[in-house]
Parts: C-alpha cells; sequence; structure tokens
C-alpha cells in the first residue's frame, strides 16, 4: 500500500508542476503582449517628437538644393528658426521633398529616414498628413463642401473666401475674378460660381472655421496644365521663362482674409507669403505650389511609408498631433510597429 500512496504522491505532484507551468505561460503571454505595445508607445511619441521639434541637420535642408538625401545628418520637418511658442510649426519645403516623385533628385527616401532615426530593420513606420477638416469641390455644381475629421459630418458657418485665376484666350494673359467671400449652410456646402467658362483656371480657396484655417489651390484645368512646386524662394519643376507670371498670397485684413497676387519676375526671389505661382509657356497654363501636399479637387492627404502600399496595419501604434503648415490646420499621425521580434 505505501508504494501506491508514493506513487499516486508523486503523480499529483507532476500534475500540480505541469499545471502551473501551464498558468505561468498563460498568465505571461498578454503581459509579453502589453509589454510590447508600451515599448512601441513610447518610441512613437519619442520619434514624432524629434520629427515635428527637430528641423534637422543642416536645418535649412528644405529649400537647400545641395542637400541631398545622402548627405543629410539628421531627420526632421520643424521650420527653421522658430520660437519655442510656435512649436509644431513645420517647414513646407521639407515635408514637399517627401512628396515628391522617388526618381526626383530632391527627394528622401524612406529608406535614408529609417537610417537617420536609427530604427535600422527593427521598425516600420508610416506618417500620414492631412488637412485639420475636410474641404472638397464639386466642380459640376461649383460647391465646396466642409466636412469634419473626426465622424464626417458636415461643417455650418465655416467661412470661405475664393478668387478664381483664368487665362483669357482673347487677351492672352491671366486674368481674375473678384473674391466670393460665403459660408457653409447646415449642409456644409456653399457656392462658389463666378460664371467664368475660361477652360484653364485656378481655384484658390481659404476656409476658417473659428480660427482653424485651411488654404487650397485647386486645379480646375485638367489638361495643359503644367505642374511645379515652390521650394524656399525659388520655383521647381518648370523652366524660367514663361509670360504674365503672377504670385497669389492670402493675407489677414480686418479678421478676414484676402486672397491677392502681384506679378512675379522669374530673376527675382519669391516671396515669403507667396502660396502659388501662375503663369503661361505657350499653350499650358504653369502653376506652382507651396503647400505640401497634393492640390486636388479632392481630398487631400500625404502617405510617406517604409513600406509600398501602406493602408493600415492592425499590430502598429498610432500617435497624432497637430501641426500648422503654411499658416494651414493639419493632422500628422505617425504609425510605428516592430520588424521583427
Amino acid at each position: 500500500m505505501h508504494i501506491y500512496e508514493y506513487l499516486f504522491t508523486a503523480i499529483i505532484i507532476v500534475l500540480m508542476l505541469v499545471a502551473s507551468s501551464t498558468m505561468i505561460g498563460t498568465v505571461s503571454e498578454p503581459l509579453i503582449g502589453i509589454s510590447e505595445k508600451e515599448q512601441l508607445k513610447v518610441a512613437a511619441q519619442k520619434i514624432l517628437t524629434q520629427i515635428l521639434l527637430n528641423p534637422g541637420d543642416p536645418a535649412d535642408w528644405g529649400s537647400n538644393f545641395d542637400v541631398k538625401a545622402e548627405s543629410l545628418k539628421a531627420f526632421g520637418l520643424a521650420k527653421y528658426g522658430e520660437s519655442t511658442c510656435e512649436a509644431y510649426v513645420l517647414d513646407p519645403d521639407k515635408v514637399l521633398r517627401l512628396n515628391l516623385s522617388v526618381t526626383d533628385p530632391l527627394y528622401i527616401p524612406s529608406s535614408r529616414v529609417l537610417e537617420l532615426l536609427n530604427l535600422g530593420y527593427d521598425y516600420g513606420f508610416a506618417m500620414e498628413l492631412y488637412p485639420a477638416i475636410s474641404v472638397t469641390v464639386d466642380e459640376t455644381s461649383n460647391e465646396v463642401y466642409v466636412t469634419s475629421r473626426q465622424d464626417g459630418l458636415p461643417i455650418y458657418y465655416a467661412k470661405v473666401h475664393a478668387r478664381l485665376y483664368f487665362y483669357n484666350d482673347v487677351s492672352q494673359k491671366i486674368e481674375s475674378t473678384s473674391q466670393l467671400d460665403t459660408t457653409t449652410g447646415v449642409d456644409g456646402k456653399c457656392a462658389v460660381n463666378f460664371g467664368v467658362s475660361a477652360e484653364k483656371k485656378i481655384l484658390t480657396l481659404v476656409v476658417d472655421y473659428f480660427g482653424i484655417r485651411i488654404m487650397k489651390v485647386v486645379n480646375l484645368s485638367g489638361s495643359n496644365v503644367k505642374k511645379a512646386y515652390i521650394i524656399g524662394n525659388r520655383l521647381y519643376g518648370v523652366g524660367d521663362v514663361f509670360e504674365n507670371p503672377m504670385q497669389i498670397m492670402v493675407n489677414k485684413r480686418a479678421g478676414s482674409y484676402a486672397i491677392e497676387s502681384i506679378a512675379y519676375t522669374p530673376a527675382k526671389d519669391i516671396e515669403p507669403s507667396t502660396v502659388a505661382v501662375l503663369g503661361v509657356e505657350g499653350s499650358d497654363l504653369v502653376y506652382a505650389s507651396r503647400l505640401p501636399i497634393s492640390e486636388s479637387s479632392k481630398e487631400d492627404r500625404l502617405v510617406y511609408s517604409s513600406i509600398e502600399g501602406f493602408s493600415s496595419l492592425p499590430f502598429a501604434y498610432s500617435v497624432e498631433r497637430s501641426v500648422i503648415i503654411c499658416g494651414s490646420a493639419y493632422n500628422i499621425r505617425l504609425y510605428l510597429w516592430r520588424m521583427s521580434f
């Protein structure tokens, strides 16, 4: 009988050990998951803070055409020379260089950013930039539609300031309409019909919703338009010889916004407050913008990622901040995930 008692006791002990190890493994797995998520959270917050508050090295790398990806020593998007009370003000030139064609010599590839942020092969990242409120233009009905980013609901009583620039085939010059000032209705819409039938036209918009300002330059021409960019105080992506060039500016006066234009000589520098430059080259309308993401009648969005075809990753941690670019309000969201475990 003693032998059976010893065997029974041994079996009980073995079962207890097996059960204990199983329970420890079951309890520790969620804790490991929580720990990894907390590590991603801390890393994402530090990386986004560095990107948004650090101008990079050289500090003027956005507008410095001599600085290519291989000569960039540190990565950051903060505007050089801004005081600490204007934190989260980004340099449009630096953001624009993330949105150029991958074959452009000024483009900064994400692989280089991974190196500069010391992420190596351990992490993957994606940055998503979009206006704080959604502003779309319906070219058919000549309406502006303003909606909330959070829930997609229409925004009532947003102030809309619009001005249309178009090429007059008779005078062979770029002309403009008077500025139209209106507000959105309860459906978030307002009409911006200027009654101009020209084929080559550019719509400039300023939307102000209780201090949240969004600027938008929309190409309504379709074809016969040459797209260029304003980087620093120069035009990029188009020649210096074109006819009747003008600079478009947005100025605040008496609590409202005025969309104005002045002549531009390509040999001179572009004014810092200029948001777009228009001109004519042959039969094409030349259109250059300082705004950092693609301007179209559809929703504007910039995605810069270390992987192609990024949409969303369920195992990535995201952190979001509000920033100012060219006086307009944007949101920037950083996604971070581990590439190895």
